[in-house]
């Protein structure tokens, strides 16, 4: 296991390269391509690892990652598939140089942006239905598609995802240390995890561990993993409305109300309970086309 040095598959057709992925899950490695990747969500809950930091996504979100930025998408098994819709470039797809014409200064600083990763917090009627229209559209049509979805992403309102980015390139070693952490983590965090345990994973000392993961991640592994555990309860309390707040508590990790209710403050900037009055709100407007 390691960060992937994926290779998006391409055609001799097209520069611009649209990938459709639906199925029970998504690509669930840890992993980074040179590409820019633009996706949206068109149904499915889980949770985006990028590089120093964790989302929950949902159903209508669209993001964009920047090249060579360490990502996974780690969804939740349901009755409905997950499905997204995702579109591939580079600076250099269109030709050298394009994107630093006077013309495309706008979607250049969109580029820039997007380099630490961005979620799309407006405009969501429009893109949504320019990115349904992209996999089926001739060659001239995508690329016109493509730009005026790019055009409407410099206008719209954008939130940034990762405040720090490491070295772009991991080493083997060091993909294989973090993808073992993240994999252990996504699959346990509900329960007790202490420092010793978590070290030995990674096949070092806890000081080492320690140092690593601060380096490669700007945060500690129990913030990190506090965050692991508030994305759940994002999920939980968004997906499923018959859950008490205690029992969405301890189903993602924590042992008292009050730490739970304190953390998720701290992470969201909101209650619990007014977070699932607001996500139960917006999915009215949030549903795929």
């Amino acid at each position: 296991m390691k960060v992937q040095p994926f290779r998006i598959p391409k055609t001799i057709d097209y520069n611009l390269i649209v990938q459709i992925d639906k199925g029970r899950s998504f690509y669930e490695l840890l992993h980074q391509h040179e590409e820019i990747q633009l996706s949206y969500i068109v149904s499915g809950q889980g949770t985006l690892v990028l590089s120093d930091s964790l989302h929950d996504y949902n159903s209508g979100d669209v993001f964009m990652i920047g090249g060579s930025m360490p990502h996974l998408f780690k969804s939740i098994v349901r009755a409905e598939p997950s499905y997204m819709i995702s579109a591939f470039f580079t600076r250099d797809s269109f030709g050298n140089g394009f994107f630093d014409i006077p013309e495309m200064s706008e979607v250049s600083g969109l580029i820039g942006f997007a380099e630490n990763g961005l979620k799309l917090q407006s405009d969501f009627e429009t893109i949504h239905s320019l990115m349904h229209e992209l996999p089926k559209a001739s060659k001239v049509d995508r690329l016109l598609l493509f730009l005026k979805l790019l055009h409407t992403l410099t206008k719209a309102k954008k939130s940034a995802l990762a405040g720090f980015v490491s070295a772009k390139t991991l080493s083997f070693t060091e993909g294989q240390r973090l993808q073992s952490v993240f994999d252990y983590a996504v699959s346990n965090f509900e329960k007790e995890v202490n420092l010793k345990l978590i070290s030995d994973i990674a096949h070092m000392t806890p000081p080492a561990f320690c140092r690593f993961f601060k380096q490669h991640t700007n945060k500690t592994f129990f913030e990190f993993l506090i965050e692991l555990r508030i994305a759940n309860a994002c999920q939980l309390l968004t997906a499923n409305t018959k859950l008490s707040i205690v029992e969405i508590s301890e189903k993602s990790g924590f042992s008292s109300i009050s730490n739970f209710n304190r953390r998720f403050k701290k992470v969201k900037g909101t209650t619990p309970s007014v977070y699932r009055r607001q996500m139960k709100a917006h999915s009215n407007y949030l549903l795929p086309n």
